[in-house]
């Protein structure tokens, strides 16, 4: 048993530990979404950095360019990706290939999600909030070990799993990396019917699951590994 100055110092650190886990708590707002409940999180505002870090031999052509963005506005986003149930119960149906009702619903192209967080008083995240969201305040590629965080090829048995079942990142999200691909509002370069996606899913490389990452599919694309989540300002 611990006694003198021991008993004191580890009495102390139990005490500091406790009052950092509630300002923690304190910090973080959270509500359930009344229409499809989903649990969302608020984001506050800040700034990070977007596009390829130099030191980054995994970056990709396709990323922005390397420049600090500014988010004067918090918002709202899903916890987690939009599960089978939650879309079920808003939309009427379910077109995913893995049935589940807390896999994330998937075969969902552009439009469909659009309609979805429409239907619920929100919309897709632009890639800016998603990326700030995903990065969790952590300036890393990835927000932690990667077979700890995500569900990706080398690890998925090529399918979806149950959605917050990886550890989240610093701000509480899961999946922002694996799992499924997620919508974001922007519209690519690439043309007027393509759009952007963001995170990589459970059937790709861990080279893709990476927050600067980016794909730029056709907006109409229904494929077993694309899904999405909603915010809210």
């Amino acid at each position: 048993m611990w006694t003198g100055p021991t008993k004191y110092l580890w009495i102390g650190c139990l005490a500091a530990a406790i009052a950092t886990i509630a300002i923690v708590a304190r910090r973080t707002r959270v509500k359930t979404g009344p229409s499809d409940g989903l649990v969302y999180i608020w984001i506050r505002p800040g700034s990070f950095f977007t596009g390829c870090d130099p030191k980054d031999e995994e970056c990709m052509g396709r990323e922005r360019p390397r420049r600090e963005i500014t988010l004067d506005k918090g918002f709202w986003i899903g916890r987690t990706e939009v599960t089978q149930r939650a879309f079920q119960k808003v939309m009427g149906q379910n077109p995913s290939r893995y049935q589940g009702a807390d896999l994330p619903v998937e075969q969902v192209d552009w439009n469909s999600a659009q309609s979805y967080c429409r239907a619920i008083g929100m919309r897709l995240p632009t890639e800016s909030e998603w990326e700030f969201a995903a990065f969790g305040g952590n300036p890393a590629p990835r927000y932690g070990p990667l077979n700890e965080i995500a569900w990706f090829d080398g690890n998925s048995g090529d399918t979806t799993h149950p959605v917050g079942t990886k550890r989240p990142n610093n701000y509480g999200l899961f999946d922002m990396l694996g799992n499924v691909w997620e919508w974001v509002e922007n519209q690519s370069d690439m043309g007027p019917q393509r759009r952007i996606m963001k995170g990589g899913s459970f059937y790709n490389i861990s080279r893709d699951l990476r927050v600067p990452n980016r794909e730029t599919p056709p907006d109409d694309i229904r494929h077993r590994n694309i899904g999405f989540r909603c915010v809210q300002n």
